[in-house]
Protein backbone atom coordinates (compact mmCIF):
# COMPACT_ATOMS: atom_id res chain seq x y z
CA UNK A 1 0.00 0.00 0.00
CA UNK A 2 1.42 3.81 -0.93
CA UNK A 3 0.88 5.97 1.40
CA UNK A 4 1.56 9.68 0.00
CA UNK A 5 1.78 12.61 2.19
CA UNK A 6 1.37 16.54 1.27
CA UNK A 7 2.94 19.26 3.57
CA UNK A 8 1.66 22.30 2.48
CA UNK A 9 4.26 24.15 5.03
CA UNK A 10 7.72 23.42 4.26
CA UNK A 11 9.42 23.54 7.70
CA UNK A 12 6.52 20.68 8.82
CA UNK A 13 8.58 18.91 5.96
CA UNK A 14 11.91 19.03 6.96
CA UNK A 15 11.03 18.37 10.58
CA UNK A 16 9.13 15.03 9.63
CA UNK A 17 12.05 14.11 7.67
CA UNK A 18 14.77 14.51 10.05
CA UNK A 19 12.72 12.50 13.11
CA UNK A 20 12.18 9.97 10.62
CA UNK A 21 16.10 10.08 9.94
CA UNK A 22 16.98 10.35 13.06
CA UNK A 23 14.74 7.17 14.55
CA UNK A 24 16.23 5.17 11.66
CA UNK A 25 19.69 5.52 12.75
CA UNK A 26 18.90 4.59 16.48
CA UNK A 27 17.62 1.43 15.05
CA UNK A 28 20.04 0.30 13.35
CA UNK A 29 23.08 -1.73 15.42
CA UNK A 30 26.07 1.15 16.14
CA UNK A 31 28.48 -0.95 18.19
CA UNK A 32 29.57 -4.40 17.90
CA UNK A 33 29.02 -5.25 21.20
CA UNK A 34 26.27 -4.32 24.33
CA UNK A 35 26.37 -0.91 25.72
CA UNK A 36 26.61 -1.93 28.62
CA UNK A 37 29.67 -4.12 28.26
CA UNK A 38 31.31 -0.50 26.71
CA UNK A 39 30.35 1.34 29.19
CA UNK A 40 32.47 -0.87 31.70
CA UNK A 41 35.63 -1.42 29.30
CA UNK A 42 36.13 1.76 27.41
CA UNK A 43 36.85 5.84 28.73
CA UNK A 44 34.44 6.98 26.58
CA UNK A 45 31.55 6.03 28.34
CA UNK A 46 33.01 5.26 32.14
CA UNK A 47 32.65 8.10 34.58
CA UNK A 48 36.12 7.26 35.89
CA UNK A 49 38.41 8.27 32.98
CA UNK A 50 40.53 5.24 33.59
CA UNK A 51 42.73 4.16 30.68
CA UNK A 52 40.97 1.75 27.76
CA UNK A 53 41.49 -2.30 28.98
CA UNK A 54 43.74 -3.56 25.93
CA UNK A 55 42.00 -6.65 26.17
CA UNK A 56 39.02 -5.07 25.87
CA UNK A 57 37.60 -6.53 22.03
CA UNK A 58 36.94 -3.81 19.15
CA UNK A 59 34.15 -1.44 18.03
CA UNK A 60 33.36 1.25 15.73
CA UNK A 61 32.50 4.67 17.86
CA UNK A 62 29.61 6.08 15.66
CA UNK A 63 31.99 8.75 15.03
CA UNK A 64 33.88 6.41 12.56
CA UNK A 65 30.37 5.45 10.46
CA UNK A 66 30.61 6.52 7.23
CA UNK A 67 26.79 8.09 7.29
CA UNK A 68 26.69 9.81 3.43
CA UNK A 69 27.60 6.02 2.81
CA UNK A 70 25.00 4.23 4.43
CA UNK A 71 22.01 3.32 2.60
CA UNK A 72 19.69 4.11 5.76
CA UNK A 73 20.93 7.71 5.04
CA UNK A 74 20.84 7.75 1.49
CA UNK A 75 17.44 6.75 1.43
CA UNK A 76 16.68 10.03 3.00
CA UNK A 77 18.81 12.16 1.84
CA UNK A 78 20.39 10.72 -1.29
CA UNK A 79 20.05 12.03 -4.97
CA UNK A 80 16.71 10.70 -4.61
CA UNK A 81 15.38 13.61 -1.94
CA UNK A 82 13.86 16.20 -4.69
CA UNK A 83 12.95 18.12 -2.14
CA UNK A 84 15.07 18.60 -0.26
CA UNK A 85 17.57 19.22 -3.23
CA UNK A 86 15.05 21.69 -4.30
CA UNK A 87 15.16 23.71 -0.91
CA UNK A 88 19.04 23.83 -0.72
CA UNK A 89 19.03 25.41 -4.43
CA UNK A 90 16.57 27.99 -3.47
CA UNK A 91 18.62 28.80 -0.17
CA UNK A 92 21.29 28.91 -2.28
CA UNK A 93 20.17 31.83 -5.15
CA UNK A 94 17.88 33.53 -2.62
CA UNK A 95 20.49 35.78 -0.52
CA UNK A 96 17.35 36.65 1.79
CA UNK A 97 16.70 32.99 2.45
CA UNK A 98 20.68 32.82 3.56
CA UNK A 99 20.80 35.33 5.51
CA UNK A 100 17.73 34.21 7.92
CA UNK A 101 19.15 30.38 7.72
CA UNK A 102 22.40 32.24 9.06
CA UNK A 103 20.55 33.74 11.74
CA UNK A 104 18.72 31.78 13.20
CA UNK A 105 21.60 29.49 13.46
CA UNK A 106 23.67 32.03 15.17
CA UNK A 107 21.25 32.39 17.82
CA UNK A 108 21.09 28.91 18.17
CA UNK A 109 25.10 28.89 19.34
CA UNK A 110 24.25 32.16 20.66
CA UNK A 111 25.93 31.58 24.72
CA UNK A 112 23.77 34.63 25.76
CA UNK A 113 20.71 32.48 25.34
CA UNK A 114 22.22 29.90 26.99
CA UNK A 115 20.83 27.02 24.87
CA UNK A 116 24.12 25.56 22.96
CA UNK A 117 24.11 22.83 21.76
CA UNK A 118 27.40 22.28 20.28
CA UNK A 119 29.01 22.03 24.09
CA UNK A 120 27.74 20.25 26.96
CA UNK A 121 26.21 21.99 30.08
CA UNK A 122 27.76 20.26 32.25
CA UNK A 123 31.14 21.74 32.56
CA UNK A 124 32.66 18.31 34.39
CA UNK A 125 32.15 16.53 31.22
CA UNK A 126 35.00 16.28 28.66
CA UNK A 127 34.38 15.87 25.32
CA UNK A 128 35.07 12.14 24.39
CA UNK A 129 36.22 12.79 21.35
CA UNK A 130 38.73 14.91 22.62
CA UNK A 131 39.33 12.53 25.39
CA UNK A 132 40.25 9.78 22.86
CA UNK A 133 42.82 11.99 21.02
CA UNK A 134 44.84 12.52 24.04
CA UNK A 135 45.29 8.93 24.44
CA UNK A 136 46.06 8.32 20.98
CA UNK A 137 48.59 10.97 21.10
CA UNK A 138 49.95 9.22 24.38
CA UNK A 139 50.17 5.95 23.30
CA UNK A 140 51.90 6.71 19.99
CA UNK A 141 54.00 8.93 21.69
CA UNK A 142 55.49 5.87 23.84
CA UNK A 143 56.17 3.48 21.13
CA UNK A 144 58.24 6.07 19.23
CA UNK A 145 60.38 5.87 22.89
CA UNK A 146 61.09 1.98 21.75
CA UNK A 147 61.65 2.35 18.50
CA UNK A 148 64.78 1.12 17.22
CA UNK A 149 65.52 -0.16 20.40
CA UNK A 150 66.88 -3.88 21.97
CA UNK A 151 64.47 -6.19 23.51
CA UNK A 152 61.08 -4.54 22.54
CA UNK A 153 60.39 -7.89 20.60
CA UNK A 154 61.02 -10.39 23.07
CA UNK A 155 57.44 -12.11 24.25
CA UNK A 156 57.53 -10.66 28.28
CA UNK A 157 58.20 -7.17 27.19
CA UNK A 158 54.69 -5.56 28.16
CA UNK A 159 54.38 -1.67 27.50
CA UNK A 160 55.52 0.02 30.93
CA UNK A 161 52.78 2.61 30.81
CA UNK A 162 50.01 0.70 31.21
CA UNK A 163 51.49 -2.95 32.26
CA UNK A 164 50.56 -4.31 35.67
CA UNK A 165 53.44 -4.12 37.70
CA UNK A 166 53.12 -7.52 39.06
CA UNK A 167 51.67 -9.32 36.56
CA UNK A 168 54.75 -7.97 34.06
CA UNK A 169 57.37 -9.80 36.66
CA UNK A 170 54.95 -12.67 36.95
CA UNK A 171 55.55 -13.42 33.11
CA UNK A 172 58.63 -14.99 33.11
CA UNK A 173 60.28 -17.84 31.07
CA UNK A 174 61.75 -21.00 32.51
CA UNK A 175 63.24 -23.61 30.69
CA UNK A 176 65.68 -26.69 30.75
CA UNK A 177 68.55 -27.74 28.31
CA UNK A 178 69.79 -31.26 28.53
CA UNK A 179 73.20 -31.93 26.63
CA UNK A 180 74.33 -35.42 26.17
CA UNK A 181 77.41 -36.54 24.82
CA UNK A 182 79.42 -39.53 23.90
CA UNK A 183 83.11 -40.02 22.18
CA UNK A 184 84.95 -43.42 21.23
CA UNK A 185 88.57 -43.70 20.07
CA UNK A 186 90.71 -46.19 19.55
CA UNK A 187 94.22 -44.75 19.85
CA UNK A 188 97.26 -45.68 22.15
CA UNK A 189 97.17 -43.26 24.79
CA UNK A 190 93.60 -42.65 24.66
CA UNK A 191 92.88 -39.55 23.36
CA UNK A 192 88.63 -39.19 24.77
CA UNK A 193 86.43 -40.56 27.69
CA UNK A 194 84.97 -43.54 25.39
CA UNK A 195 81.75 -43.06 27.43
CA UNK A 196 78.15 -41.70 26.43
CA UNK A 197 77.44 -39.07 29.80
CA UNK A 198 75.21 -35.82 30.06
CA UNK A 199 77.51 -33.47 29.41
CA UNK A 200 75.82 -30.52 30.77
CA UNK A 201 72.28 -29.96 32.38
CA UNK A 202 70.87 -26.31 32.38
CA UNK A 203 68.33 -24.69 33.90
CA UNK A 204 66.77 -21.10 33.45
CA UNK A 205 64.73 -18.40 34.59
CA UNK A 206 64.26 -14.43 32.78
CA UNK A 207 61.72 -12.12 32.16
CA UNK A 208 61.29 -8.82 33.08
CA UNK A 209 61.45 -7.84 36.84
CA UNK A 210 59.73 -4.38 35.84
CA UNK A 211 59.21 -1.51 33.68
CA UNK A 212 63.20 -0.81 33.99
CA UNK A 213 64.82 -4.19 33.75
CA UNK A 214 65.44 -8.08 32.77
CA UNK A 215 66.88 -10.41 34.76
CA UNK A 216 68.55 -13.65 33.74
CA UNK A 217 69.59 -16.69 35.79
CA UNK A 218 70.99 -19.68 34.29
CA UNK A 219 72.73 -22.53 36.74
CA UNK A 220 74.01 -25.41 35.03
CA UNK A 221 75.31 -29.22 36.22
CA UNK A 222 78.19 -30.13 34.41
CA UNK A 223 80.31 -33.16 34.01
CA UNK A 224 83.61 -32.46 35.09
CA UNK A 225 85.95 -36.42 35.16
CA UNK A 226 82.75 -38.19 36.15
CA UNK A 227 81.52 -35.45 39.08
CA UNK A 228 78.79 -33.46 38.66
CA UNK A 229 79.59 -29.28 39.54
CA UNK A 230 76.41 -27.03 40.30
CA UNK A 231 77.47 -23.55 39.63
CA UNK A 232 75.61 -20.04 38.33
CA UNK A 233 76.34 -19.56 34.73
CA UNK A 234 74.74 -16.26 34.41
CA UNK A 235 72.72 -13.87 37.04
CA UNK A 236 72.27 -10.58 35.34
CA UNK A 237 70.06 -7.67 35.20
CA UNK A 238 70.22 -5.69 31.97
CA UNK A 239 68.75 -2.51 31.48
CA UNK A 240 67.57 -1.68 27.99
CA UNK A 241 65.68 1.40 28.38
CA UNK A 242 68.01 3.63 29.14
CA UNK A 243 68.90 5.20 26.03
CA UNK A 244 67.15 3.95 22.61
CA UNK A 245 71.46 3.22 21.93
CA UNK A 246 72.47 1.88 25.04
CA UNK A 247 71.94 -0.50 27.42
CA UNK A 248 74.05 -1.77 30.64
CA UNK A 249 74.55 -5.49 32.29
CA UNK A 250 75.35 -6.02 35.63
CA UNK A 251 76.06 -9.02 37.57
CA UNK A 252 77.67 -12.66 36.55
CA UNK A 253 77.47 -13.15 32.44
CA UNK A 254 79.14 -14.92 29.34
CA UNK A 255 82.35 -12.27 28.32
CA UNK A 256 80.61 -10.74 24.72
CA UNK A 257 83.84 -11.00 23.07
CA UNK A 258 84.82 -13.01 19.78
CA UNK A 259 82.00 -14.95 18.02
CA UNK A 260 81.58 -18.28 20.04
CA UNK A 261 82.42 -17.34 23.93
CA UNK A 262 78.88 -16.15 24.63
CA UNK A 263 76.88 -18.92 23.29
CA UNK A 264 76.20 -21.32 25.63
CA UNK A 265 77.56 -25.22 24.58
CA UNK A 266 74.36 -26.85 24.09
CA UNK A 267 73.35 -23.93 21.08
CA UNK A 268 76.70 -24.19 19.38
CA UNK A 269 76.44 -25.57 15.43
CA UNK A 270 78.92 -28.42 16.89
CA UNK A 271 79.99 -30.66 19.72
CA UNK A 272 83.16 -29.62 20.64
CA UNK A 273 84.43 -25.79 20.90
CA UNK A 274 87.14 -24.98 18.28
CA UNK A 275 91.24 -26.22 19.30
CA UNK A 276 91.73 -22.22 19.54
CA UNK A 277 89.11 -21.48 21.75
CA UNK A 278 89.83 -24.22 24.25
CA UNK A 279 93.14 -23.70 24.94
CA UNK A 280 92.89 -20.16 24.22
CA UNK A 281 89.55 -19.27 26.02
CA UNK A 282 88.14 -22.31 27.63
CA UNK A 283 86.12 -25.58 26.95
CA UNK A 284 83.00 -23.78 27.03
CA UNK A 285 83.44 -19.88 27.38
CA UNK A 286 84.96 -16.99 29.38
CA UNK A 287 82.96 -16.23 32.42
CA UNK A 288 83.12 -12.95 35.42
CA UNK A 289 81.10 -10.94 37.40
CA UNK A 290 81.02 -7.36 36.14
CA UNK A 291 79.60 -4.57 33.97
CA UNK A 292 78.95 -4.81 30.28
CA UNK A 293 77.89 -1.88 28.12
CA UNK A 294 76.49 -2.02 24.66
CA UNK A 295 76.19 0.95 22.52
CA UNK A 296 75.04 1.02 18.68
CA UNK A 297 75.42 3.42 16.19
CA UNK A 298 72.68 4.95 14.23
CA UNK A 299 75.06 6.89 11.79
CA UNK A 300 75.44 4.36 8.52
CA UNK A 301 72.91 3.26 6.82
CA UNK A 302 73.44 0.15 4.93
CA UNK A 303 75.92 -1.15 8.55
CA UNK A 304 74.83 -1.56 11.93
CA UNK A 305 77.81 -0.75 14.49
CA UNK A 306 77.75 -2.16 18.40
CA UNK A 307 80.38 -0.92 20.96
CA UNK A 308 80.52 -3.37 23.65
CA UNK A 309 82.61 -2.68 26.58
CA UNK A 310 83.43 -4.74 29.80
CA UNK A 311 84.97 -4.56 33.15
CA UNK A 312 84.90 -7.79 35.29
CA UNK A 313 86.30 -8.67 38.63
CA UNK A 314 89.44 -10.54 36.78
CA UNK A 315 90.23 -12.75 39.34
CA UNK A 316 90.18 -15.98 37.22
CA UNK A 317 90.40 -16.44 33.27
CA UNK A 318 88.02 -19.44 32.06
CA UNK A 319 86.27 -21.35 34.18
CA UNK A 320 87.12 -22.23 37.75
CA UNK A 321 85.22 -23.49 40.61
CA UNK A 322 87.54 -21.32 43.46
CA UNK A 323 87.62 -17.74 43.75
CA UNK A 324 90.32 -16.85 42.00
CA UNK A 325 93.45 -14.50 43.17
CA UNK A 326 92.22 -10.93 44.10
CA UNK A 327 93.99 -8.65 41.32
CA UNK A 328 95.28 -5.28 41.54
CA UNK A 329 93.31 -4.03 37.73
CA UNK A 330 90.24 -5.75 36.66
CA UNK A 331 90.27 -7.31 33.10
CA UNK A 332 88.89 -5.33 30.48
CA UNK A 333 87.83 -5.74 27.03
CA UNK A 334 85.71 -4.54 24.10
CA UNK A 335 84.24 -6.04 21.54
CA UNK A 336 83.34 -3.73 17.85
CA UNK A 337 80.37 -5.54 16.01
CA UNK A 338 79.30 -4.34 12.51
CA UNK A 339 76.11 -5.77 10.63
CA UNK A 340 75.32 -5.55 6.66
CA UNK A 341 72.39 -6.92 5.30
CA UNK A 342 73.51 -8.71 1.67
CA UNK A 343 70.28 -8.76 0.39
CA UNK A 344 67.91 -11.88 -0.57
CA UNK A 345 68.15 -13.40 2.92
CA UNK A 346 72.10 -12.79 3.35
CA UNK A 347 73.41 -11.09 6.11
CA UNK A 348 77.31 -10.59 7.17
CA UNK A 349 78.76 -9.69 10.59
CA UNK A 350 82.49 -9.07 11.44
CA UNK A 351 83.81 -8.22 14.23
CA UNK A 352 87.12 -7.14 16.41
CA UNK A 353 87.97 -7.77 20.11
CA UNK A 354 90.69 -6.87 22.54
CA UNK A 355 91.47 -7.89 26.67
CA UNK A 356 93.62 -6.90 28.58
CA UNK A 357 94.24 -9.72 31.70
CA UNK A 358 96.59 -9.37 34.96
CA UNK A 359 97.99 -12.61 35.27
CA UNK A 360 100.16 -12.34 38.76
CA UNK A 361 99.50 -8.82 40.79
CA UNK A 362 102.82 -9.26 42.30
CA UNK A 363 105.14 -9.78 39.48
CA UNK A 364 103.08 -7.42 37.16
CA UNK A 365 102.36 -9.64 34.49
CA UNK A 366 100.06 -8.84 31.81
CA UNK A 367 97.95 -10.76 28.89
CA UNK A 368 97.02 -8.99 25.76
CA UNK A 369 94.73 -10.83 23.43
CA UNK A 370 93.13 -10.08 20.39
CA UNK A 371 91.00 -11.53 17.93
CA UNK A 372 88.65 -11.52 14.66
CA UNK A 373 85.13 -13.36 14.29
CA UNK A 374 82.69 -13.03 11.36
CA UNK A 375 80.08 -14.50 10.09
CA UNK A 376 77.51 -14.92 7.08
CA UNK A 377 74.34 -16.37 7.07
CA UNK A 378 71.60 -17.42 4.59
CA UNK A 379 68.27 -18.87 5.07
CA UNK A 380 65.28 -19.81 3.23
CA UNK A 381 62.47 -20.38 5.47
CA UNK A 382 62.91 -22.85 7.65
CA UNK A 383 63.97 -25.21 4.58
CA UNK A 384 67.75 -24.64 3.60
CA UNK A 385 70.01 -22.41 5.29
CA UNK A 386 73.88 -21.85 5.27
CA UNK A 387 76.46 -20.63 7.85
CA UNK A 388 79.82 -19.65 7.42
CA UNK A 389 81.79 -18.75 10.34
CA UNK A 390 85.62 -17.88 11.29
CA UNK A 391 86.71 -17.03 14.81
CA UNK A 392 91.12 -15.92 14.63
CA UNK A 393 93.22 -15.28 17.85
CA UNK A 394 96.05 -13.94 19.11
CA UNK A 395 97.36 -14.11 22.50
CA UNK A 396 100.88 -12.19 24.27
CA UNK A 397 101.86 -13.11 27.65
CA UNK A 398 104.17 -10.15 28.58
CA UNK A 399 106.27 -10.70 31.51
CA UNK A 400 108.50 -7.78 33.94
CA UNK A 401 112.26 -7.80 33.17
CA UNK A 402 114.17 -10.84 35.17
CA UNK A 403 116.67 -8.72 37.63
CA UNK A 404 119.87 -10.92 39.02
CA UNK A 405 120.32 -10.52 42.25
CA UNK A 406 124.24 -10.69 42.38
CA UNK A 407 124.74 -8.36 39.40
CA UNK A 408 121.62 -6.26 39.97
CA UNK A 409 121.38 -6.39 35.96
CA UNK A 410 118.27 -6.72 34.49
CA UNK A 411 117.43 -8.97 31.81
CA UNK A 412 114.23 -9.28 29.80
CA UNK A 413 112.12 -12.11 29.42
CA UNK A 414 110.82 -13.66 26.41
CA UNK A 415 107.22 -13.04 25.39
CA UNK A 416 105.49 -16.22 24.93
CA UNK A 417 102.62 -15.71 22.40
CA UNK A 418 99.95 -18.08 21.20
CA UNK A 419 97.54 -17.98 17.80
CA UNK A 420 95.13 -20.05 16.32
CA UNK A 421 91.66 -19.61 13.93
CA UNK A 422 88.86 -21.89 12.90
CA UNK A 423 86.71 -21.94 9.53
CA UNK A 424 83.18 -23.23 9.75
CA UNK A 425 80.94 -24.31 6.92
CA UNK A 426 76.99 -25.80 7.77
CA UNK A 427 74.65 -26.20 5.11
CA UNK A 428 71.24 -27.71 5.72
CA UNK A 429 69.74 -28.88 2.61
CA UNK A 430 66.36 -30.48 4.34
CA UNK A 431 64.05 -29.34 6.77
CA UNK A 432 65.70 -31.44 9.38
CA UNK A 433 69.18 -32.40 7.73
CA UNK A 434 72.24 -30.29 7.60
CA UNK A 435 75.58 -31.80 6.86
CA UNK A 436 78.81 -29.00 8.11
CA UNK A 437 82.74 -29.08 8.04
CA UNK A 438 84.99 -27.64 10.48
CA UNK A 439 88.87 -26.94 10.22
CA UNK A 440 90.77 -25.94 13.45
CA UNK A 441 94.36 -24.89 13.72
CA UNK A 442 96.57 -23.79 16.37
CA UNK A 443 100.33 -22.63 16.68
CA UNK A 444 102.94 -21.18 19.74
CA UNK A 445 104.99 -19.35 17.43
CA UNK A 446 108.01 -18.66 20.20
CA UNK A 447 108.13 -22.57 21.82
CA UNK A 448 111.58 -23.42 21.79
CA UNK A 449 113.58 -27.02 22.37
CA UNK A 450 115.74 -27.23 25.09
CA UNK A 451 119.03 -25.61 22.83
CA UNK A 452 116.97 -22.35 22.58
CA UNK A 453 116.16 -22.90 19.01
CA UNK A 454 112.53 -22.42 17.95
CA UNK A 455 110.36 -25.93 17.61
CA UNK A 456 108.30 -26.78 14.67
CA UNK A 457 104.67 -27.34 16.12
CA UNK A 458 100.88 -27.45 15.18
CA UNK A 459 97.77 -29.06 16.12
CA UNK A 460 95.48 -29.37 13.23
CA UNK A 461 91.72 -30.64 12.75
CA UNK A 462 89.15 -31.54 10.17
CA UNK A 463 85.84 -32.88 11.46
CA UNK A 464 82.61 -33.68 9.53
CA UNK A 465 79.80 -33.92 10.87
CA UNK A 466 75.94 -34.14 10.06
CA UNK A 467 72.91 -33.04 12.34
CA UNK A 468 69.09 -34.58 12.38
CA UNK A 469 67.16 -31.64 13.98
CA UNK A 470 63.45 -32.64 14.17
CA UNK A 471 62.64 -29.45 16.22
CA UNK A 472 63.40 -26.22 17.21
CA UNK A 473 63.51 -27.90 20.50
CA UNK A 474 65.90 -30.94 20.20
CA UNK A 475 68.62 -32.28 17.55
CA UNK A 476 71.07 -35.59 17.18
CA UNK A 477 74.73 -34.70 15.41
CA UNK A 478 77.31 -37.51 14.96
CA UNK A 479 80.75 -36.47 14.03
CA UNK A 480 84.34 -37.47 13.42
CA UNK A 481 87.44 -35.50 13.55
CA UNK A 482 91.11 -36.10 12.14
CA UNK A 483 93.59 -34.72 14.67
CA UNK A 484 97.35 -34.09 13.84
CA UNK A 485 99.33 -32.81 16.31
CA UNK A 486 102.91 -31.53 15.79
CA UNK A 487 105.54 -30.90 18.33
CA UNK A 488 109.07 -30.76 18.47
CA UNK A 489 110.09 -29.23 21.48
CA UNK A 490 110.82 -32.25 23.26
CA UNK A 491 113.09 -35.45 22.01
CA UNK A 492 111.03 -38.17 24.00
CA UNK A 493 108.12 -39.47 22.60
CA UNK A 494 106.86 -39.71 19.06
CA UNK A 495 106.77 -35.60 17.51
CA UNK A 496 103.71 -36.39 15.53
CA UNK A 497 100.54 -37.92 16.21
CA UNK A 498 97.67 -38.72 14.05
CA UNK A 499 94.22 -39.60 15.98
CA UNK A 500 90.85 -40.31 14.84
CA UNK A 501 88.19 -39.22 16.93
CA UNK A 502 84.00 -40.10 17.14
CA UNK A 503 81.54 -38.07 18.74
CA UNK A 504 77.61 -38.41 18.97
CA UNK A 505 75.32 -35.90 20.60
CA UNK A 506 71.30 -35.49 21.79
CA UNK A 507 70.27 -32.32 23.16
CA UNK A 508 67.18 -31.36 23.71
CA UNK A 509 65.26 -28.35 25.48
CA UNK A 510 62.30 -27.97 27.53
CA UNK A 511 60.10 -24.99 28.27
CA UNK A 512 60.74 -21.15 26.37
CA UNK A 513 64.24 -21.04 25.03
CA UNK A 514 64.98 -17.22 24.44
CA UNK A 515 66.12 -16.26 20.85
CA UNK A 516 69.28 -16.32 19.58
CA UNK A 517 71.36 -13.54 18.53
CA UNK A 518 72.85 -12.87 14.89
Amino acid sequence: MLIRLQFKDRGKKRRFLSLVCFLTILGRPVFSESTEFQKASDPIFSSDRSKRNPQSPTYKPMFQIPLWGDPYWQSFHGQQDKYRKAWEESVENDPTKLAQVQQKDGAKDDPKEGKSTSKSSNPDEEDWETALQKEVDSQQKQQKKFENSRNTTSPTQINPLTADRSVQNLMMDVMTAVDMVGQWDKNKPQTTSNSFDVREAEFGMFGAIDQFGRGTLLVAAHNEGGRYYFEIHEANILFPFLSKYVNVKLGRFFLDVGRLNRIHRHDWNFTFAPIVHQRLLDTEAVEDTGAEVSILFPFWKKMTTELVLGATNGRYWGHTHTAGVNKNNPMMYAHLKNFIYLGNNWGLQFGATGMRYEIDPVTKSVRYQYGLDSVVRWNQSMLKSFILMSELWYRENRYPDKLDPISFVRSPIPMETFWGYYVFLDYQFHQQWSIGYRYDFFNVPNLRDKNGSIARNAVEGNTVQLTYKPSEFSYIRASTERRYTADFSSETGNPEFVDWRYYIQATFILGSHPAHKY
